[in-house]
């Protein structure tokens, strides 16, 4: 049978309700404390959140001063853009220059004969292309000599029947890529064909030998209408080779090209037009906006992550309120870390410029920072290099003929000496002594083998040379060599006078670097019996330290300067002075605030905790509602055995009630 529970009924009380205000009054201490704890978490963790959003504007803030690029800017300007338009990289030297362009750099252009149509045959053979210093007047057609440029590469090209009509050897000529770019243009009266050099200037100048089939070399007739040298002038000059002329502060300069690189160290110049007479000013100086921009930035985001952490964590004495995290040594420490950084002097600097306050950034009474915009400017062009080492890592050598090339996290901060034992030396091969000059069919091909790389067969021109005349040969058809030429390798021919011998050295340094000839036999020129030499690594010691080299580059191995490089480009053995290597602040400044950012760092371990007492918090709720639920179950166990009893009670009293209404002389109340 069910039994039937009606809270209250038997004694007229609402359990109910005082159960549940019982409850309720039970559990509002502890409600409150867990509400409190919790709002002050939330409170932190909201306040965590905006300190590392701060700390990461701040590092975002470095990205910019960790590029040594960003100290060394230069602004380049000129007094006539359609002149001379003028850029400067960053180690361009500040001054002024009055320049006079008097002449363009042109290239060389030559046009052939008419032609009817395109597909006109030229004739076949070999087309040779040499590239030097023509002495032509066009005026008369009078060729009186042609130098050759040995620093240029020489081209042969086969012209046979697959590729003799009008295109087809414009096609040849480019797919050679031998330095000439060869078009078709219709004048009105026909086709030319014409060929225009890549490089502009008067060492750059096209000579064309023919080699052809039907056995005249310089006639009109067949593959010798292309012809252009000192015995057939077969094609017409239609633009000398010409360099750029100008004048630099009053000094002649020359230029193979009408962008002007090498005059002035870091400058370029775009030469536009010639204008004799007429002066443009180029200036050259610092561009400290960039700096002056980054470091304003720097110091805003300081000084917005100051605030952030003063509010949070400071306390307020006016209104005798503590920061949500006053009691937080973390948020203390952090901040400790990064103003030590920017308060301690960089190690491994040696100039005037070793902390933030050599360069006008100062910290005020409240941990802000300012920065004093003349003091910077004044630092950046004193000791530019000083205020890049400031910030940046920096590598500086004592030896003008020894570069710093980098360092890596294992190179430590300090001054290390440098001493050479052994230069690094090019490979290179010894010929025997010249008895002849003359290239005939009997010896006018071999191949060579450079670096490692072995060439193809190469052809020199057959003919009697000089000396001068056959090293430009033999160094531009090295050169020209497809297989050397695609692996970035060549090669400098020159001649031993003491030892009358020809002599070929490779262009690189080191240990895998050689020359040897292959199939000489009877080739002469000293050639045949000569000696190969292979290249020598620097060699030397950084710190003391054993370093390894490889061509002009040593790399220490060992000690405090581990991993630290230098190249060694000029000088002789010996002690050579020292490298001094620093950090710079940045780096540091920025280790810290990854470590403080990172997904295991500081801060996001602080932020975890917290996250784990609001889930302690989730789980002592849990438990509280679990306690509450036992304890409102026995409270109205309790109440509903209570309301039995009286329900009893109350039954027993009416059924007396009633037995004693119906005795006999019943006493009422009205005395009946």
């Amino acid at each position: 049978m069910t039994t039937i529970t009606s809270t209250g009924l038997g004694s007229g009380v609402d359990v109910n309700s005082l159960v549940s205000q019982l409850v309720a009054a039970e559990r509002k201490a502890t409600d409150t404390r867990l509400d409190t704890q919790e709002a002050q978490i939330q409170a932190k963790i909201s306040s965590w959140g905006t300190i590392k959003s701060a700390f990461s504007d701040l590092k975002s803030a470095l990205t910019t001063l960790k590029l040594p690029s960003t100290f060394q800017k230069l602004a380049a300007s000129s007094s006539d853009d359609g002149a001379i338009s003028v850029s400067a990289a960053t180690n361009a030297d500040v001054g002024s220059y009055a320049v006079e362009v008097q002449k363009l750099a042109q290239n060389h252009t030559l046009a052939s004969m008419r032609f009817d149509d395109l597909s006109d045959t030229l004739g076949t053979g070999t087309l040779t292309l040499k590239f030097g210093k023509t002495d032509y007047d066009a005026g008369t057609d009078t060729y009186n000599g042609f130098t050759q440029n040995a620093e240029r590469s020489t081209a042969s090209i086969i012209i046979d029947s697959s590729n003799n009509t009008l295109t087809g050897v414009r096609d040849a000529i480019n797919s050679a890529n031998a330095g000439v770019q060869a078009s078709i243009i219709n004048d009105g009266e026909g086709y030319r064909l014409v060929l225009n050099t890549k490089d502009g200037g008067a060492d750059n100048s096209l000579q064309i030998s023919v080699a052809d089939s039907d056995g005249n070399h310089t006639d009109t007739a067949g593959l010798s209408q292309l012809a252009f040298n000192g015995s057939a002038t077969n094609m017409d000059q239609t633009l000398a080779a010409q360099n750029a002329e100008m004048l630099i502060n009053g000094l002649r300069v020359t230029s193979t090209t009408n962008t002007v690189t090498q005059a002035l160290k870091g400058v370029t110049l775009n030469l536009h037009a010639a204008q004799v007479g007429k002066t443009v000013q180029i200036g050259v100086s610092h561009d400290n906006s960039a700096v002056t921009e980054a470091l304003e930035g720097f110091v805003t985001k300081f000084n917005d992550l100051n605030s952030t952490v003063s509010s949070a964590a400071d306390y307020d004495s006016v209104n005798g309120l503590g920061g949500i995290l006053q009691s937080d040594a973390l948020v203390r420490s952090a901040m400790s870390q990064v103003r030590n950084l920017l308060s301690t002097a960089v190690q491994g600097l040696t100039g005037n410029v070793k902390t933030l306050v050599d360069i006008g950034i100062s910290t005020e009474s409240d941990g802000s920072l300012t920065l004093d915009s003349s003091k910077l400017s004044s630092a950046l062009s004193s000791d530019p290099t000083g205020v890049t080492g400031l910030f940046t890592v920096q590598g500086r050598t004592t030896d003008s003929g020894i570069t710093y090339l980098g360092g890596t996290t294992n190179t430590q901060v300090g001054s290390y000496g440098i001493e050479i034992t052994q230069m690094a030396t090019k490979g290179h091969f010894e010929g025997g002594t010249l008895t002849t000059t003359t290239v005939d069919a009997t010896n006018d091909s071999f191949k060579i083998n450079v670096d490692g790389k072995e060439s193809g067969l190469i052809t020199l021109s057959q003919g009697d040379y000089t000396t001068e005349t056959l090293i430009a040969e033999l160094q531009s058809r090295i050169n020209g060599d497809s297989t050397l030429n695609g692996a970035g390798i060549s090669v400098e021919v020159s001649f031993n006078t003491t030892e009358n011998r020809l002599e070929i050295t490779s262009k690189n340094y080191g240990s895998t670097t050689g020359v040897a000839l292959l199939d000489v036999e009877g080739l002469g020129l000293g050639l045949d019996d000569g000696t190969a030499f292979q290249g020598d690594d620097v060699a030397g010691t950084i710190g003391g330290f054993a370093a390894e080299g490889t061509g002009q580059n040593l790399k220490a191995t060992e000690g405090n300067a581990k991993d630290l490089s230098i190249a060694v480009e000029s000088g002789v053995a010996g002690e050579r002075g020292s490298v001094s290597f620093s950090r710079g602040m940045i780096d540091s400044l920025d280790k810290v605030l990854t470590g403080l950012l990172s997904s295991n760092g500081t801060i996001t371990s602080r932020t975890e905790g917290l996250q784990k007492s609001l889930d302690q918090i989730d789980d002592d709720r849990a438990a509280l509602d679990l306690k509450m639920e036992k304890y409102e179950d026995r409270l109205l166990t309790q109440f509903n055995a209570m309301d039995l009893v009286v329900a009893r009670l109350q039954s027993t009293s009416d059924y007396l009630t009633q037995q004693l209404s119906s005795l006999p002389y019943a006493y009422n109340n009205n005395n009946t």
